[in-house]
């Protein structure tokens, strides 16, 4: 038994060990097609997003083969593809953008290190269980958040389209004003390369969707660009870009200084990275019928971090635009993950001179097609005639990023999140009981008024759980309804079914409650209460006030007690 005990253990913490051994050979063919599909579009897309996060082209290289051959190892889906991505690019950058100048050594090296401590973050919260992170977020502040970002990213991109010197602000309000304010810069003949390319792109998605139209838009500008020498006529290109390994090693010299400066923004980044891939994980789940354990995934997505940081990249999570393409290519399992990280790794070795030509108004290009099936604003206003409260949630979280920027954007984002949970959880209704004519069944008198009532017995139900912040709402509905009843009630029994917890607040005001029905000449009965509600509230003493025998299993019990007793 210890030994299935251990092997169970192991293959839980390594999903591949599970999978692997049970590897189909029909699985193969699917996965290929999918790690090309993945490759094709990983290798203009990583690159583009090098620059977003404020690095050189070859660092989105490296930051995905680790990656990807950590998640296949470690991940829980089955499809998921991990890698460099824009909105965890762009988050990047503005955490490291206040402590170095972008594209100096400084920035590339704290973005690297940023990376490792978003990986270390990310493990340490899967070893302290704490998957759970994911449920708070809602899909309002998700969708709200990621609208913004992508106009940010989008903007960020205009300069250049307009062939501006590359000054990226991924600040909204900022980029555009600094936008507008050069407009009179634009350099003609890169803004032609730049729309012609957002244009191919466009349609191709559109009218041959099955084709990477990334790749073949990277390609055809580099070869244009070669032919008609567009360096020589002041478009600017990507240059020279190293062909080797990744730099595989861990960063030396970080301070403690600047872990500690770092460490708020990698907190978020991480909270950023983990929730978008188990969103995108759990749907695909949820779509081919499989279990994603969240836990686990906050330990592959935090490995695969750590794999891009070791390899000199910068943050990675779950890519839903290549998730989406893989899965359409007929994926079937990591092992397309693992044929993508060797394809990917011989084309930083090898196939990096083929760039140099490549102008970065198709990079910009490239980046605004990805990110735009984002900017969508019925993310946010779908919201308007399924709750009001839900709207304004995402409203607030899109118009943070906006307004304050990404990464503030974010916590407010977060905060708004848990602000709303709290908020619900403490809107809990307090409800008078009757009993329904001809049957032994109890229903809120307000949507049953021909329930029966008993003089000098009030039946309350609580409807949630019983903590800190509603327990006032429900001792002012408890006095409310003792004051309206009439006669006046004697007993006062509380139905516990829908009383799902309660803290030590609601069990301490309960007994003070207590004190004052007894000071008043009435009494406290319970009926249908949990048992771990029933052990809270003796380890706060209230069982003391209240005899066992006035504690009943169901409604009627009490119901019967109390007219035997009158």
């Amino acid at each position: 038994m210890q030994a299935k005990s251990e092997n169970f253990s192991i293959k839980s913490l390594l999903p591949i060990l599970d999978w692997l051994p049970k590897y189909q050979k029909g699985w193969l063919r699917g996965d290929i097609i999918a790690a090309v599909t993945v490759w094709a579009l990983v290798v203009p897309e990583a690159m583009a997003y090098a620059g977003i996060a404020g690095m050189p082209p070859e660092t989105g290289l490296y930051a995905a083969p680790l990656a990807l051959v950590a998640y296949a190892i470690l991940g829980t889906s089955r499809h998921l593809s991990v890698g460099p991505s824009s909105t965890v690019a762009a988050l990047s950058f503005s955490v490291v953008a206040g402590m170095a100048m972008a594209g100096s050594e400084d920035f590339v090296f704290l973005t690297i290190v940023l990376a490792l401590l978003t990986g270390v973050l990310l493990i340490a919260f899967g070893l302290l269980r704490l998957g759970l992170l994911a449920d708070f977020l809602s899909r309002p502040v998700l969708d709200g958040f990621v609208v913004g970002v992508a106009l940010s990213i989008a903007i960020g991109q205009v300069d250049k389209l307009f062939g501006f010197e590359p000054t990226p602000v991924l600040d909204f309000l900022p980029g555009l004003a600094a936008y507008v304010r050069d407009i009179h810069q634009t350099h003609w003949p890169t803004f032609v390369v730049g729309v012609i390319s957002l244009g191919l792109l466009f349609a191709l998605h559109k009218f041959l969707p099955k084709i990477p139209g990334a790749l073949v838009v990277l390609f055809l500008s580099i070869a244009v660009s070669g032919l008609f020498d567009f360096e020589a006529q002041g478009i600017h290109i990507v240059g020279e870009i190293p062909a080797s390994l990744p730099p595989f090693g861990l960063q030396q010299g970080v301070t403690l200084h600047q872990l500690l400066t770092l460490g708020p923004g990698a907190v978020g980044v991480a909270l950023v990275a983990f929730a978008e891939s188990v969103a995108i994980a759990r749907s695909l789940g949820n779509r081919f019928g499989y279990q994603v354990k969240a836990d686990q995934e906050l330990l592959a997505v935090g490995v695969a971090n750590l794999g891009s940081g070791f390899s000199g990249g910068f943050t990675v999570d779950g890519s839903m635009s290549r998730t989406a393409a893989a899965t359409e290519a007929g994926v079937n399992s990591q092992m397309a993950s693992l044929i993508s990280a060797v394809a990917i790794l011989i084309t930083a070795v090898a196939l990096t001179p083929l760039f140099y030509y490549l102008p970065e108004a198709t990079l910009g290009a490239i980046v605004i097609h990805a990110v735009w099936h984002n900017i969508n604003l019925r993310k946010v206003t779908q919201y308007w005639r399924i709750t009001y409260l839900d709207f304004f949630t995402a409203l607030v979280a899109f118009l943070g990023v906006l307004l304050l920027g990404m990464l503030a954007g974010l916590l407010l984002a977060a905060g708004l999140g848990l602000v709303v949970l709290l908020f619900g959880t403490k809107q809990r209704t307090t409800a008078v009981l009757g009993r329904v004519p001809g049957t032994t069944m109890y229903r809120n008198l307000e949507n049953y008024p021909d329930g029966e009532s008993y003089p000098g017995l009030l039946i309350l139900r609580f409807d949630g759980m019983l903590f800190f912040a509603n327990t006032p709402d429900f001792v002012a509905a408890a006095r409310e309804a003792i004051r309206a009843a009439d006669p006046a009630p004697t007993v006062i029994l509380m139905d516990g079914e829908s009383m799902n917890g309660i803290d030590a607040t609601a069990a301490v005001t309960l007994k003070e409650l207590q004190r004052e029905m007894t000071r008043a000449g009435r009494e406290i009965w319970l009926a249908r209460m949990k048992t771990e509600v029933l052990q809270v509230m003796e380890r706060a003493d209230l069982m003391d006030s209240i005899p066992k025998e006035h504690i009943f299993l169901n409604i009627q019990d009490g119901v019967e007690a109390y007219l035997a007793r009158n």
